[in-house]
């Protein structure tokens, strides 16, 4: 992509879009940012809030801009209990489909979308782009899925090409507090004892800062196709807990097998990044040590692990 190009970024105040914001913010890049307006804002951002699941909103939005080029980071909210099978899931994989209608009506030229791992079949194996089987055991993975093939047809059909991202497991700044990383962040910030389970199978984590410049770098190359995005290095979660104990100083905290091991966990998710790296140059740079610590410092920073009730309020004269 031009480094004029217009950007629209869906998502852009949750987890995966505010690390896009960043990253294109970073470079300098023009951006259409979809999200909560934040306290950061820079000069001469556009920030927008609009309905994805509203079709009239959607065409105005895309007649207004014209972006170039389009990152599609928002998804359904996750909620107590999780996504894996909520309903929305269906709807937000029609309103994707919606918005790349729109998108390559009003002249788009490219589309890099976030889809998952979940749509992958478990494997003994990393994931490989084309030869592990497509077949999602959630209807979130489904959803992905389903979406990527309706998306891909559509792009196909108008000049508009699409790279399709499934991204691993992530990490760092702006994390739901229910997450493994955060959650153990947290308990150790307020000083008590982080409980996990055994911690012996093995995920595929990269730092969100990391994958946001996959995301990017995957729409400056214009491809397409399906490219997973991950650190292509897995780990056993019992070694990411320990690191973070180490680096907080409070390995005392850590209680790895404190707590019961869920039934039916797969013993290895990662994937295969070789694909993304030839054909891109990408691959996540950031060592594992440094990114906790920034994912540390940016929670400890922003009152992460301090309890509502412990929080001070204005002084009482």
């Amino acid at each position: 992509m031009h480094e004029d190009t217009l950007f629209l970024v869906t998502g852009a105040s949750g987890f995966v879009g505010s690390a896009v914001v960043r990253a294109l913010r970073a470079d300098g890049r023009r951006f259409v940012a979809l999200g909560k307006r934040p306290t950061d804002e820079g000069d001469g951002e556009i920030w927008e809030s609009v309905d994805l699941l509203n079709r009239d909103e959607v065409a105005a939005l895309m007649a207004r801009h014209r972006p170039a080029a389009l990152i599609h980071a928002a998804w359904a909210r996750s909620r107590p209990g999780g996504m894996w099978d909520a309903p929305d899931n269906i709807d937000w994989r029609d309103a994707g489909l919606m918005l790349f209608d729109a998108f390559a009506q009003a002249g788009g030229r490219h589309i890099t979308a976030c889809g998952s791992c979940a749509e992958y079949a478990l494997s003994d194996a990393p994931c490989v782009e084309g030869v592990t089987p497509v077949a999602p055991a959630s209807l979130y993975g489904r959803a992905k899925a389903e979406l990527h093939d309706g998306a891909a047809a559509l792009c196909a059909d108008r000049g508009v090409s699409l790279a399709w991202a499934r991204i691993f497991y992530l990490f760092g700044p702006n994390e739901g507090a229910a997450r493994l990383v955060p959650s153990v962040i947290d308990s150790l910030l307020r000083g008590e004892t982080a409980e996990t389970a055994s911690g012996t199978i093995r995920r595929d984590f990269a730092f969100i800062d990391d994958v946001a410049g996959g995301l990017l770098a995957l729409a400056d190359a214009g491809v397409t196709g399906a490219y997973n995005v991950g650190s292509g290095d897995a780990m056993m979660l019992r070694d990411l807990v320990t690191r973070i104990g180490a680096i907080m100083g409070r390995p005392d905290l850590v209680a790895i097998g404190a707590l019961p091991d869920r039934a039916g966990e797969a013993p290895l998710i990662a994937g295969d990044v070789s694909k993304i790296a030839r054909d891109t140059g990408w691959h996540a740079r950031t060592p594992l040590d440094e990114a906790l610590r920034r994912t540390i410092d940016w929670r400890r920073s922003n009152g992460c692990g301090v309890r509502s009730d412990d929080r001070q309020g204005p002084a009482k004269l």
